[in-house]
């Protein structure tokens, strides 16, 4: 009987080829980044404390870099996956705060410094749009840092615990609380799980 689909070896082949083809596209930016970094100088026309910050933030971007080129395959991809945890859960507290700040759910009307409107103005869509969001948010960094126990329930709860005073129309302060206290809790659960998992892995 003929085999179905090409052998086995060819396949672990393609396999090791895409690997090896996304860690290079991982590789490549920061060879870019440091480039950008070594070719572009402070302006001299700021104060002495913003220059002191710039070159503090490219040699920390050089020795980022640097330690992301040397990395071995599945460190750098461990790296990427927690890196794009903590975006997503910057982002998440990002929009919690601009919520807060920015949203009347009774007048169902949000606005922005810049005068970009980035949700839906009716009521209902509004806090369905946030919940959904959140959701998203919460789902992807509970995934990536592969939290499988009931504690990622709690996390995800503690995402939409703003948006639901949002819904509630709490005064201004105890939403700001609320804020503070969810990503309080996220900043502490990231930093718990990126100590346990370098420590033990």
């Amino acid at each position: 009987m003929a085999a179905v689909g090409p052998p086995q070896q060819q396949v672990r082949m393609a396999h090791q080829q895409v690997w090896a083809a996304l860690e290079v596209a991982l590789r490549v930016p920061c060879l870019y980044i440091i480039d950008a970094i070594f070719n572009s100088y402070p302006d001299s026309s700021q104060s002495r404390f913003c220059i002191v910050l710039q070159i503090f933030l490219r040699l920390l971007g050089v020795f980022v870099s640097s330690i992301v080129l040397i990395l071995s395959q599945r460190s750098l991809f461990k790296f990427y996956m927690y890196s794009s945890a903590f975006l997503l859960a910057a982002t998440s507290v990002l929009v919690n705060y601009y919520a807060s700040l920015h949203i009347d759910f009774y007048g169902a009307y949000n606005t922005s410094a810049f005068g970009i409107e980035l949700l839906p103005r009716k009521g209902p869509s509004l806090w369905m749009a946030l919940i959904v969001l959140q959701l998203t948010f919460g789902i992807g960094y509970v995934t990536l840092l592969q939290i499988h126990s009931i504690y990622s329930q709690l996390i995800i709860l503690d995402l939409l615990v703003p948006v639901i005073g949002l819904i509630t129309e709490l005064p201004l302060h105890i939403r700001e609380t609320l804020v503070f206290t969810s990503s309080l809790i996220l900043t502490l659960n990231t930093v718990l799980v990126l100590a346990l998992r370098t420590r033990f892995k």
